[in-house]
């Protein structure tokens, strides 16, 4: 019975997802070298489970963007372009990501979350390495706290653009529904 509760319905996703997802887990480093001073690392891929029929994807790179991919095929991309908060956010969370590498296993296959586990998949010069995660912020050691502190951070900063976007008019086509 403890098996039963423990394990999670695995949310339906569309086609369009699956492929910009993956695009953002095997964008190339060549992209981002200029920004790579000290690091290995140019990107986090971060997975979430946001609702019971919703996954959304963080994709957030070196050079400071950040983009939101929604299961149901929707985004919110563009929004470093626009606010300096989130590129600041952004290179700040993936700078951060180099010090936890040493701990985590490099992996080939890029599964999606289910149930209160966020998948961290962070890019590296050498390989994709998985950071397994509890939702709660109150949860893990104190460097997965800071991590998720950081990736929190991030997801706020994109927040506030996507709502300074609606009042400006700015249609990011990315308003998701919960229900």
């Amino acid at each position: 019975m403890a098996d039963n509760q423990n394990s999670a319905r695995r949310v339906p996703v569309s086609k369009q997802y699956l492929t910009t997802r993956f695009q953002a887990l095997h964008l190339s480093p060549s992209n981002f070298t200029q920004f790579m001073k000290t690091s290995t690392v140019y990107g986090v891929v971060v997975d979430m489970p946001m609702a019971p029929t919703v996954i959304t994807t963080l994709a957030c790179y070196i050079n400071g963007a950040a983009n939101l991919y929604f299961s149901n095929g929707r985004d919110y991309s563009g929004a470093a372009q626009r606010y300096p908060g989130v590129v600041q956010a952004a290179r700040v969370f993936v700078a951060n990501a180099s010090n936890y590498i040493d701990k985590l296993e490099h992996v080939n296959n890029f599964e999606l979350p289910a149930g209160r586990i966020h998948y961290a998949y962070i890019l590296t010069t050498g390989g994709v390495y998985r950071m397994e995660l509890d939702s709660s912020t109150a949860t893990g050691t104190p460097e997965e706290r800071v991590f998720k502190n950081l990736y929190h951070r991030l997801m706020n900063e994109l927040r506030g653009a996507q709502l300074k976007d609606q009042a400006a008019g700015i249609d990011p086509a990315a308003a998701i529904k919960m229900n």
